[in-house]
C-alpha cells in the first residue's frame, strides 16, 4: 500500500504525542468532508488506513531516535512491526481497533518488549485503541495454530516497519507450519467463529437493527471471502476467486459493491457516535436515509428504502459467502464413499440420493425453461431432498435469462408443490434465493428486503413471510386446536400460497389489504385457479387480519360479534385456513410474539366460530362448563363437609355462577374460576382481596384484585395508576364486573426493575400499593406525580420512527350494549392510567377492557357505558370523548 503524504511529527517526545492526537482528530475530521465530496466508501477507508500506517510509521521512528546508535542498529535486525487483521486488510473505521502484530528475535527478547511497551504506550497516549501482541516467531506460529482468529488476522498481514527478512520468515514458516494442508481445518473453524458470532448479532442478514460487521452479510462476511481467497489463491484480493473459476464477473462485481456500501455504512456510523459503533439503529437509519437524501415515495418512508438498499447488498454477501463456503467445505468421506452407491436415477437426468438431488452436467441444459425447473424442485419435494450446492447456484444463473411466463402446466406444478406440506418452507427458500419464486409470482419481486420501519415487526416482509409459512409448517405436529385444523386442512396449496400473499400488497400508499386483494385476484389467474378455490385465496388475503382484530380486541363471547364473523367467513374449511393463517402471520412477526395468551384467544373464537357454522348451539359447551366449575368450586370447598352443608354451598356457587359476564367465564380456566369464586364467598363484603403471583413461563407478574364496585369506585385507573407508580409495564387487563357488582380484574404486568424472577418482597409490595389507593389511604393522582421522575425516566421507545399513526377509534356498531373505543399509541410508562383516569373523569364505566403491547406499540380497546349502563349515543358527546383521548395521548408523549 502506497503511504499518503502525512503531516511530520515533533520529534521531542511532549511535542510528538499532542501532535499525533491532533493529527487523528484531523483526520476524522477530513473523513467527514471525503463523505461529503461523495467519495467512496472504499477510497476513504484506504485512504485512513494509510493515514494511520504513516502516523503508526512516525511514532515508532520517534521512540527510535530516543535510544543509543548501537541499539538502533540492533533493532533494525531484530523486530518488525505488523499490521494485521482490518489494519492489514486496509479498511479501517474512523474508531476501528489498531490490530498490530509485534515480531522479534527470540534471542534479547526482555530489551524487544521493552522497546515494544513503549511504542503501544505512546500508540494509547495518542489516542490509538490498539489491539496487538508482542512475539517470537516460534510463538507467534503457534499461537496461529492453536487460535484461528490469530491465524485469519495473519492472511492478509501487512509489514509496517522493522526488518523484512523477520516478517518474511514468520510469513514463510506461517505458510507452511499453519496454512499448508490445513486449509479445510482453519475454514472450518473460521466459519464455526463466524456463526457464533452471528448468532450473537441476529440469525439473518434482513433484522431490522443489523450490526454492519458481525450480522449475516455484513462485513465478517466478506472478510471469510477474503480468507478463503488467500486460502485458495494466495491472495485475499475476490479477483483472484474469479480467476480462478471459483465467482463469476457479474458475482465479483456486486461483492465489490456491497463492500463499498458497508464501508460507507460504517463510516457513517463511527463519526456519528464519536466511537466505533457498528450497529444500524432506527435513529441512525432515519439519520442516514436523511443525509443521503432519499425521499419517501409510493407508499415507502425515506427510511424503509434505505433499508431495502442495504438488506439487498446484505442479501448478496450472504447468499455468495455461503455458496462459496459450503463449495469449499470437505465432504464427509462417508458421503463421498456411500453417494454414489445410494444413489439413483429419476426422470432420466435427475440424479437422487439420501441428501440431495442433482443432475449431472452433461444434462443441465435440458432445465431450458421455468416449467423445467419447478419439475426439478417437485422431485426434490416428492423425495424432501435439498439441491446440490452447484445445482442450486445453476439454476439461480439460469433463472435470470427466464422470462415471466407462466404455463398452465407449470403453474399446475407449482400448486402441486404447496400442497406437499413438510418441505413447502424449504422448497419455497431456495426458489426465493435462485429467483424462481418472483418468476412464478412476479409481485414478490417488489417485497424483496422490504422493510417494515415499526417496532412490531422484526423481519423485513420477505422474511416474515417465509417465517410464517415455515410456522405453519410446523403447526402439523402440535396436539392442538391448531395443529388439528392444519392437519384437516385439505388444499394445503390453497392456504399456503394465501400466505406468500398475505402481506405483498405492503409498500404501496394505498392499504395494503386492498393491495393484496387485487394481487391475490392476479395470481388466482395466473395460476387458472378453480372459482373457489381463488376466491378463497382473494378472501384469506383480504381479510387476513380479521381473526387477530376480532380476538385482541373486540368481546368475541357477543353472540352478535360472532355471528358477523361466520356469516364473512363462509365455510368451514376457510374457518380452519383463517385460524392457521393468522397464527403463523403472528408467530412470523418474531421470537415471542407468539404466546399462549394470543393462542387461547383464538381457539376460543376459533371454536366458538366452528360450532357456528357446524351448526351446533354453543348451549351444550355452556353447559358442560357450569357443570365442571359448579363441580370443582363445590368440591373444593365442601371437602369435610356432607350431606345439607354441601347442598347449601352447590346452591351459592349456582347463584354466583349466574352473575359472572360471558367473557370471564371463557376467558378463564375452571381451575382458576373455582379459585375466584371461593374468594368471593369467604370475603366478607368491604374486603379487598389482592394477591400476586409470578409466571416463569412468561417472565411476568399476574396482579388480581377481588373486591366491590362500591368498596373501590374507579377501580380500574388507580389500579393502573398504582402500577405505574411501581415501575410496572402493563402487558395485558382482563376485568370483569358481576351482575351484583363484584369486581374481578387481573393485570399482566412487567416488572422492569427484575429481570428474572421477581421476589416476594416485592410482590407484597405492589400489592400494598394497589390496596392504599383502592381504600383511599393514598391518592393515586399525587402518588403518580410524587413518582414521576422515576416513572417517566424510561424514553419514548420509537414512537418519532414508527410507520403507524396514533389513532382513537369510536364503534358503535359491534356491541349492543357497550361503546368501543380502539386505541393506537406509541407506548409509554403512564399511558393506560392517563386514559382511563380520563374516562373515569368523564364518568364512563370500563365494562371489558382488552390491553396489548408489544415493544413500543400498543393497542388499547374499552368497552364502555355511561353511569346508567348504557352505550354513547351523542354525537357531541362521542366527539368530545374522542378529542379529550387525542389530548390525554399527546400530554403523556410529550408531557
Amino acid at each position: 500500500m502506497t503511504t499518503a503524504s502525512c503531516k511530520t511529527l515533533p520529534t521531542e517526545r511532549a511535542l510528538r504525542l499532542p501532535a499525533a492526537r491532533q493529527r487523528l482528530d484531523e483526520l476524522r475530521q477530513q473523513i467527514s468532508l471525503r463523505i461529503a465530496q461523495h467519495s467512496t466508501g472504499l477510497q476513504i477507508t484506504s485512504w485512513f488506513s494509510e493515514q494511520v500506517d504513516d502516523l503508526l510509521n512516525q511514532l515508532w521512528n520517534g521512540i527510535l531516535t530516543e535510544y543509543p546508535a548501537e541499539f538502533r542498529a540492533e533493532l533494525s535486525s531484530a523486530i518488525a512491526l505488523i499490521s494485521v487483521g482490518g489494519t492489514g486488510r486496509g479498511d479501517l473505521a474512523p474508531y476501528s481497533d489498531i490490530d498490530l502484530l509485534i515480531v522479534h528475535r527470540t534471542a534479547g527478547g526482555e530489551r524487544w518488549h521493552e522497546f515494544a511497551a513503549q511504542f503501544v504506550r505512546d500508540c494509547w497516549d495518542a489516542g490509538l485503541k490498539l489491539g496487538h501482541s508482542t512475539r517470537s516467531i516460534p510463538d507467534a506460529i503457534r499461537m496461529a495454530r492453536d487460535d484461528t482468529q490469530f491465524a485469519t488476522s495473519l492472511l492478509e498481514a501487512r509489514l509496517l516497519v522493522g526488518h523484512k527478512p523477520l516478517f518474511d520468515d514468520l510469513m514463510r514458516k506461517f505458510q507452511w507450519n499453519v496454512v499448508r494442508g490445513r486449509l479445510h481445518t482453519i475454514l472450518s473453524s473460521s466459519i464455526a467463529e463466524r456463526d457464533k458470532e452471528q448468532a450473537t448479532h441476529g440469525a439473518t442478514n434482513q433484522e431490522l437493527e443489523p450490526d454492519v460487521k458481525r450480522s449475516p452479510g455484513g462485513l465478517r462476511d466478506i472478510h471469510l471471502i477474503r480468507w478463503l481467497s488467500q486460502l485458495r489463491t494466495g491472495s485475499s484480493d475476490p479477483e483472484a476467486l474469479r480467476l480462478a473459476g471459483l465467482m463469476t464477473r457479474d458475482e465479483l462485481l456486486r461483492l465489490v459493491t456491497a463492500y463499498d456500501y458497508l464501508l460507507s455504512i460504517r463510516l457513517t456510523l463511527h463519526l456519528a457516535a464519536g466511537r466505533a459503533n457498528d450497529v444500524l439503529t432506527r435513529s441512525e437509519q432515519v439519520r442516514i436515509a436523511q443525509d443521503r437524501g432519499i425521499e419517501a415515495s409510493g407508499g415507502q418512508l425515506a427510511v424503509e428504502k434505505f433499508m431495502q438498499e442495504y438488506f439487498r447488498h446484505t442479501s448478496t454477501v450472504s447468499e455468495l459467502a455461503t455458496r462459496l463456503v459450503r463449495k469449499h467445505l470437505p465432504s464427509r468421506w462417508q458421503d463421498v464413499l456411500w453417494r454414489p452407491v445410494v444413489t439413483h436415477r429419476v426422470d432420466t437426468i435427475y440424479r437422487i440420493s439420501p441428501d440431495q438431488i442433482d443432475v449431472p452436467r452433461r444434462f443441465r441444459n435440458q432445465l431450458a425453461s421455468l416449467e423445467d425447473l419447478l419439475r426439478l424442485y417437485w422431485s426434490a419435494a416428492m423425495y424432501k431432498v435439498p439441491f446440490a450446492d452447484d445445482l442450486e447456484e445453476f439454476v439461480s444463473t439460469r433463472t435470470r435469462e427466464l422470462p415471466e411466463t407462466l404455463t398452465v402446466e407449470a403453474g399446475r406444478i407449482f400448486l402441486d408443490i404447496l400442497s406437499r406440506s413438510r418441505c413447502v418452507s424449504r422448497i419455497l427458500r431456495s426458489m426465493y434465493r435462485t429467483g424462481v419464486l418472483e418468476l412464478v409470482l412476479p409481485c414478490f419481486r417488489h417485497v424483496r428486503c422490504l422493510l417494515q420501519f415499526n417496532q412490531y415487526h422484526q423481519f423485513t416482509v420477505d422474511e416474515h413471510t417465509l417465517r410464517a409459512i415455515e410456522a405453519a409448517e410446523s403447526f402439523a405436529e402440535l396436539q392442538s386446536p391448531l395443529g388439528e385444523a392444519f392437519r384437516e386442512i385439505r388444499h394445503r396449496d390453497v392456504l399456503f400460497l394465501a400466505l406468500l400473499l398475505h402481506d405483498a400488497g405492503k409498500g404501496y400508499e394505498e392499504d395494503h389489504s386492498e393491495v393484496g386483494r387485487r394481487l391475490a385476484i392476479e395470481a388466482a389467474q395466473r395460476f387458472r385457479m378453480a372459482s373457489y378455490h381463488r376466491d378463497t385465496v382473494v378472501f384469506l388475503v383480504h381479510k387476513h387480519l380479521m381473526m387477530a382484530h376480532l380476538a385482541f380486541r373486540r368481546d368475541t363471547t357477543d353472540p352478535d360479534v360472532l355471528l358477523r364473523f361466520t356469516h364473512e367467513v363462509g365455510t368451514v374449511d376457510r374457518l380452519r385456513m383463517l385460524y392457521v393463517l393468522t397464527a403463523a402471520d403472528i408467530t412470523g412477526v418474531g421470537p415471542g410474539v407468539w404466546n399462549e395468551w394470543k393462542a387461547e384467544l383464538l381457539d376460543n373464537l376459533f371454536s366458538g366460530a366452528m360450532q357456528a357454522l357446524s351448526g351446533n348451539s354453543d348451549m351444550p359447551q355452556m353447559i358442560d362448563l357450569q357443570s365442571r366449575v359448579l363441580s370443582a368450586v363445590v368440591d373444593e370447598l365442601s371437602r369435610p363437609t356432607t350431606g345439607e352443608e354441601k347442598e347449601r354451598i352447590a346452591k351459592v356457587v349456582k347463584q354466583l355462577f349466574t352473575t359472572l359476564p360471558r367473557h370471564y367465564l371463557q376467558g378463564n380456566s375452571v381451575e382458576r374460576i373455582s379459585s375466584d369464586l371461593r374468594i368471593v364467598m369467604e370475603r366478607r363484603p368491604d374486603e379487598i382481596h389482592i394477591s400476586g403471583r409470578y409466571e416463569p413461563e412468561t417472565n411476568s407478574v399476574e396482579y388480581r384484585i377481588i373486591t366491590r364496585e362500591s368498596v373501590a369506585e374507579g377501580c380500574f385507573h388507580k389500579i393502573t395508576g398504582a402500577l405505574t407508580s411501581q415501575r410496572m409495564e402493563i402487558l395485558s387487563a382482563q376485568i370483569s364486573t358481576t351482575t351484583e357488582g363484584v369486581i374481578i380484574d387481573s393485570f399482566r404486568v412487567n416488572d422492569i426493575d427484575h429481570s428474572n424472577e421477581v421476589p416476594q418482597f416485592r410482590l407484597d409490595e405492589v400489592c400494598r400499593t394497589i390496596r392504599g389507593v383502592l381504600t383511599g389511604e393514598t391518592n393515586v393522582n399525587q402518588l403518580v406525580e410524587r413518582r414521576r421522575r422515576t416513572i417517566f425516566s424510561r424514553p419514548l421507545i420509537a414512537g418519532q420512527f414508527s410507520d403507524l399513526p396514533e389513532q382513537v377509534l369510536i364503534d358503535n356498531e359491534s356491541s349492543e350494549r357497550c361503546t368501543i373505543v380502539d386505541i393506537f399509541a406509541h407506548d409509554r410508562p403512564g399511558l393506560l392510567y392517563s386514559i382511563s383516569r380520563q374516562l373515569f373523569e368523564l364518568e364512563l364505566s370500563i365494562v371489558l377492557a382488552k390491553i396489548s403491547t408489544h415493544l413500543d406499540q400498543v393497542v388499547d380497546v374499552f368497552y364502555i357505558t355511561d353511569k346508567r349502563h348504557q352505550k354513547i349515543n351523542d354525537p357531541e358527546r362521542l366527539q368530545k370523548l374522542e378529542l379529550l383521548l387525542h389530548e390525554c395521548i399527546s400530554r403523556v408523549n410529550y408531557g
